[in-house]
């Protein structure tokens, strides 16, 4: 491709074919591998989290098999086959599987690694729940809406917190 004027450079200022050009990438971008519309507002939790509670952000592990990209805000777990999702942070896993129950509502049957009692709170926008889990490290929550979003904030006990776990570990939302 020829610049419009040959004395024209890579340090020389944008003409209509370089305009041209950044107009299908930004369209392209804009398409296909969009920004989270709540971008700003993760962003601006998660600082605001570490900032003041000592609090770890856990990340979904997903399998290798899955390719996924920066557009994708949710997960969808199918109903009709219940999948577990799991959370990791550097010292903490959470496994949940929500399964169908009656009414069209969802149980969610959870465990957390190490072993321990914590406290969990499951975050929706019809409320929070809070639970505890058994020295295992389960937990269950029942009567929860199906198709919502949520988000887990687990508290160590203070034993398990003297041995090096965060105070505070909180999953990113995804969707039941």
């Amino acid at each position: 491709m020829q610049p419009e004027y040959e004395s024209q450079g890579e340090f020389e200022p944008l003409d209509s074919c370089d305009e041209r050009i950044l107009a299908v990438i930004n369209e392209l971008h804009h398409r296909d591998d969009p920004i989270p519309t709540d971008l700003n507002e993760r962003v601006q939790f998660v600082l605001e989290l570490e900032a003041e509670l000592d609090a770890r952000v856990a990340d979904v592990y997903r399998p290798t098999e899955l390719t996924l990209v920066r557009g994708d805000a949710e997960l969808t777990v199918n109903q009709g086959d219940p999948a577990s999702i799991t959370f990791d942070c550097e010292s903490v896993a959470v496994m949940v599987t929500p399964r169908p129950s009656a009414l069209g509502e969802l149980r969610l049957d959870g465990w957390i690694a190490p072993e321990g009692s914590y406290e969990v709170e499951l975050r929706s926008p019809s409320g929070a729940r809070r639970v505890s889990t058994d020295e295992s490290g389960r937990f269950v929550v029942e009567g929860l809406p199906n198709d919502q979003m949520f988000q887990l904030v687990v508290r160590p006990e203070e034993d398990l917190q003297r041995v090096g776990l965060p105070a505070v570990v909180v999953t990113p939302a995804v969707r039941l």
